[in-house]
C-alpha cells in the first residue's frame, strides 16, 4: 500500500513539509541567500510585530479579503448553483460556462484581469467612461482599488465552490422541494 502512496508522499514531503520546515527554520535566522544563515532567535518576530510598518497593513488587508471576499464568493457560488438547479434548455452548457474559468491557470487569469482592468486601455474603464464616470478607478495601481480588483478576480473562479453547492442542491430529493412548495415556502426557504 505504501508503494501506491509513495508518489503522493514524495510530492507532499518535497513541496509541503520541507518548505514549511525550512521557512520555520529560516524565520529564526538572518539569511540573504549569499551568505550562510546566522541564527538571530526571535529578533525577526520582534521586528515584525513592533517596527515593521507593512506587517499590520498586510494583516488588515488579509482580514478584509477574508471578511469581504469569502462571504461574497460563497454567496455568488450559492446563487449561481441555485440558478443552475432549475431545469431548462441548455442547462449543461450553462454549467460548463460557469465552471470553465476555474480551468484557466491562475497566472493567465491574473494577466487577463490586469488587461481587463487596465486604467489606460482596459474595457472595464472604457465602459465606465462611456457611461459617464469621469475618473475611472486605477484598479491595480491604487491600494484601495487593488483590493476590489483582487476580489473580482476571486469571483472569476467561483465555479469550484458552485460545483460543491450544485452537488448538494441536486442531491436533495425532489419530494422535499414539492413538500416545501405545498407548505408555501419561497425559493430561498
Amino acid at each position: 500500500m505504501l508503494l501506491f502512496l509513495s508518489p503522493w508522499l514524495i510530492g507532499f514531503s518535497a513541496f509541503i513539509v520541507y518548505p514549511a520546515l525550512a521557512s520555520l527554520y529560516y524565520s529564526f535566522t538572518n539569511y540573504d541567500l549569499l551568505s550562510d544563515p546566522r541564527f538571530v532567535g526571535l529578533d525577526n518576530y520582534r521586528f515584525m510585530f513592533t517596527k515593521d510598518p507593512m506587517f499590520w497593513q498586510a494583516m488588515r488587508n488579509t482580514l478584509w479579503m477574508i471578511g469581504v471576499g469569502v462571504p461574497l464568493q460563497m454567496s455568488v457560488a450559492l446563487v449561481t448553483a441555485m440558478l443552475l438547479t432549475r431545469p431548462r434548455r441548455g442547462l449543461k452548457v450553462y454549467r460548463t460556462i460557469f465552471f470553465l474559468p476555474t480551468m484557466a491557470p491562475p497566472v493567465a487569469a491574473a494577466l487577463a484581469f490586469f488587461v481587463l482592468f487596465n486604467p489606460g486601455f482596459g474595457p472595464v474603464n472604457q465602459f465606465l467612461s462611456a457611461v459617464g464616470v469621469k475618473n475611472p478607478p486605477l484598479w491595480f495601481f491604487h491600494p484601495f482599488w487593488s483590493k476590489w480588483g483582487l476580489l473580482f478576480l476571486s469571483l472569476w473562479v467561483v465555479g469550484q465552490t458552485m460545483v460543491i453547492y450544485l452537488a448538494g442542491l441536486l442531491d436533495v430529493p425532489r419530494q422535499l422541494y414539492e413538500a416545501a412548495d405545498i407548505e408555501g415556502a419561497s425559493g430561498w426557504q
